[in-house]
């Protein structure tokens, strides 16, 4: 990357790997890069309105959806941060952001997925951590989830896979986890998946060729962040160990393209020396 990020968020689209906000020393950023995975090239796109970090993020329907998350706000705008409800929008058609309705809370650390053409807010640190915020493009408005979360945490990695959305691990009250749960969004229902070999949280998951591959992460009491990669099948049953990362890193961006998975940026800094040590790396993993 051009510039050095932890706590980004990214979406691939065709052959652009879109990396969006983040945070460094300045606290977070509007900045969107756009990572060509083929050319192995950057270039700009249009920032955000406001500098975002920790944020969910998800693509549906040829638009870019940001939600939540640490904002930049007011005079001091440079240092102070606020809790964030606000959704935006990246129209790719209009080449520009859109404000859309807030979500019901704001939330930290959450994760966004699209399925079946619906936006789900899931996990993160907020009121009410438990519901499961929906929004429905077609209507333009936020539902909650008549099924809560079976646990609440910040810092979990969310993808979908199989037409359901994965919870993997994450951070209960400064205590990493294990854990996955799963949502069905057709039945409204949760059930409990194949743990992860070992707890984390800011850990980054992507679906590569029919499995999810898990990369990075960190604990926070002792602060550490880990280089691990671990593979989940394709019947979703087992864990196994992949190739790790070249350095340990949290905080990341993934993203898979082409048969690759693409890890971008984040820190090998746990806690409060996770700004001090962001990264610009992008490592690349074929599977070959």
């Amino acid at each position: 990357m051009t510039t050095a990020r932890a706590y980004a968020g990214g979406v691939v689209i065709g052959d652009d790997l879109y990396v969006i906000g983040g945070s460094s020393t300045s606290g977070p950023r509007s900045l969107t890069e756009i990572y060509d995975t083929v050319g192995n090239i950057w270039r700009a796109a249009a920032a955000l309105p406001v500098g975002l970090e920790q944020f969910g993020i998800t693509f549906n329907d040829n638009k870019i959806y940001v939600a939540g998350g640490f904002a930049t706000a007011g005079p001091d705008s440079e240092t102070r941060e606020v809790e964030s409800n606000s959704l935006w929008i990246f129209d790719l058609n209009l080449g520009a952001w859109i404000k859309g309705p807030s979500m019901p809370a704001a939330r930290i650390g959450l994760g966004l997925a699209s399925v079946a053409g619906k936006i789900y807010a899931i996990g993160g640190s907020g009121p009410n951590a438990e519901q499961v915020f929906i929004f429905d493009p077609q209507a333009s408005r936020w539902t909650t989830s008549k099924v809560s979360m079976p646990a609440p945490r910040i810092g979990a990695s969310v993808t979908v896979f199989n037409n359901e959305i994965y919870v993997i691990g994450g951070s209960v009250d400064h205590s990493p986890t294990a854990r996955v749960d799963i949502f069905d969004p057709a039945r409204g229902t949760w059930r409990a998946g194949p743990a992860l070999p070992s707890p984390r949280a800011g850990h980054v998951a992507v679906v590569v060729d029919g499995k999810i591959h898990v990369t990075g992460g960190q604990s926070i009491s002792p602060p550490k962040t880990y280089p691990d990669h671990f593979v989940l099948d394709a019947s979703g049953a087992q864990w196994s160990k992949a190739p790790p990362l070249p350095t340990p890193r949290h905080g990341a961006v993934a993203a898979a393209s082409h048969g690759k998975l693409f890890v971008i940026g984040g820190s090998p800094g746990a806690g409060v020396y996770t700004v001090f040590t962001a990264s610009d790396v992008v490592d690349i993993y074929s599977g070959k």
